[in-house]
């Protein structure tokens, strides 16, 4: 921990956990995760979980699915969502219930997409989750570009969102490519008791280090860069 940048994620709190192959940041993530879960579970008697989409996180997903928790009582939603239904490729719903397919059935599923339109669903599941604030726990992606969840730098409305008072809990944005999301706001990403960043390989790496000398409105990761986030890094880009 000499690096000077790895000294700045300290002096804010932010713990670093370090792999060499997927493999291991894989099944690392998933065993910090249950254990995030179980003892939610024993403190409260629930658990409430939020997950990030797209291709990275499936080792995770995969390796998560086999942890033995009373799965029951865990309380299941996105991070963020494209504003498709889960019959689509692109759905990250579709991806959850794939790759979480041995225990999806047994979580209470709160769903981000219904259908309606991004503004509606983006009302509707925020009114729902205002019920699970705080999330126990929510695990994070990023972007090259510096984004987390579906908050995209420049966004007209980025640094209100990434509050922790953002006025709404679920928004609805657009992508780079002019796309429709659906992405929980830092009302609820800021109230999770543990939040996770699973990034690898030296190109985030770098964006990560660069973020943390950036305005969140341009970048927006750097919203989350203090406790109590834990970042999950894996130098193997695989």
């Amino acid at each position: 921990m000499s690096r000077a940048w790895q000294a700045a994620l300290r002096q804010r709190g932010v713990a670093w956990v370090e792999t060499s192959s997927s493999a291991a940041h894989a099944q690392g993530l998933a065993e910090t995760v249950a254990a995030a879960l179980r003892e939610a579970l024993v403190l409260r008697g629930e658990a409430k979980l939020a997950l990030s989409g797209g291709r990275s996180p499936i080792p995770f997903l995969d390796a998560l699915a086999c942890q033995l928790l009373d799965w029951e009582d865990i309380k299941l939603t996105l991070v963020d969502e494209r504003w498709v239904g889960c019959d689509q490729p692109d759905s990250n719903e579709r991806l959850l219930r794939s790759h979480l397919q041995p225990v999806f059935d047994r979580l209470h599923w709160l769903p981000l997409y219904r259908g309606l339109s991004p503004v509606q669903d983006a009302a509707v599941a925020g009114t729902m989750l205002l019920e699970w604030q705080p999330l126990d726990l929510a695990v994070l992606g990023m972007g090259l570009d510096g984004h987390t969840a579906s908050l995209f730098p420049g966004q007209p409305q980025v640094g209100e969102w990434l509050q922790p008072d953002a006025g709404t809990v679920c928004a609805a944005t657009l992508a780079a490519d002019e796309s429709p999301r659906l992405t929980l706001t830092g009302r609820a990403l800021h109230s999770a008791r543990r939040q996770l960043l699973a990034i690898s390989g030296e190109q985030k790496l770098q964006v990560l280090i660069g973020a943390l000398e950036r305005d969140p409105a341009d970048c927006p990761i750097a919203a989350f860069l203090r406790a109590p986030l834990e970042i999950h890094y894996c130098s193997d880009q695989a």
